[in-house]
């Protein structure tokens, strides 16, 4: 049985599958230029969020899932007071945004926008940002491009890859199925966990299954200006200011 993807072990494994990215030092540069008070959407496990509150910066994530906003939670509660007093995490849909305040600096990180299988919801979510940021703030989107010779090639195919615990030493396998919807630009995406101890005992396992679309860098463009929002700036990667180009794999866009 297929759980809802954003909770449980998932939520978990989460931090680990994205251990190591580079994304949470370019968003404190980023920070730094055009903070000092931000918004993340789709906060999830504060792993953007709490490095950026460790660096001073005052921080407010939205999210949806329960279980991802009890683990943000719960690593804050790690943290000492003053990074606490720096952070806030309310539950909230992204589309129907209603903070009551205006940031300096709105951020739409790692391919967060990919769960947004319509336009109509996307370009909704634009207009809440537009109305939450300061006369001087931006707004920053981040997005994988597509590479369409890839995920012709990995369509229907499992793929399966190890992680080891870090706390724990635990073996955790990933085996992940990608079934590709051209046409309609959806990703339906099937995801089995299974966690062993050093005897190879199975000691947890989970299904979650999520459907997600991909955009490209025209349709983000329009979709922007729809929502009254000013494209002023691009990056073809989040860590150097290089143009988006053939053989860019980021899209990041900035918009006030």
């Amino acid at each position: 049985m297929a759980h809802e993807m954003y909770s449980g072990f998932f939520t978990e494994f989460y931090d680990i599958l994205h251990a190591g990215l580079t994304d949470v030092d370019s968003y404190i540069e980023l920070a730094r230029k055009f903070g000092p008070d931000i918004l993340e959407l789709g906060s999830g496990t504060g792993r953007i969020l709490i490095p950026l509150a460790r660096a001073g910066f005052s921080v407010t994530g939205v999210d949806y899932s329960d279980d991802m906003i009890a683990r943000c939670r719960a690593k804050l509660e790690l943290e000492h007071e003053s990074v606490k007093a720096k952070a806030a995490i309310v539950k909230q849909d992204v589309t129907q945004l209603k903070l009551d305040r205006k940031f300096d600096l709105i951020i739409a990180p790692c391919n967060m926008i990919n769960h947004f299988l319509e336009p109509a919801p996307l370009i909704k979510m634009f207009r809440g940002v537009k109305r939450h940021l300061k006369p001087t703030g931006v707004f920053i989107l981040d997005n994988s491009i597509p590479d369409i010779p890839y995920m012709v090639d990995i369509n229907r195919v499992e793929r399966i890859a190890a992680f080891e615990h870090p706390l724990t030493g635990t073996k955790i396998i990933d085996r992940f199925t990608s079934t590709y919807d051209f046409v309609n630009q959806l990703e339906h995406n099937v995801i089995h966990l299974e966690e062993y101890d050093e005897e190879h005992n199975l000691l947890r396992e989970a299904s979650y299954s999520i459907t997600m679309a991909y955009y490209f860098p025209r349709e983000l463009r329009l979709m922007l200006e729809m929502a009254g929002l000013e494209v002023f700036h691009e990056q073809g990667s989040l860590d150097e200011d290089i143009p988006i180009g053939a053989d860019s794999t980021q899209m990041v866009l900035f918009a006030r």
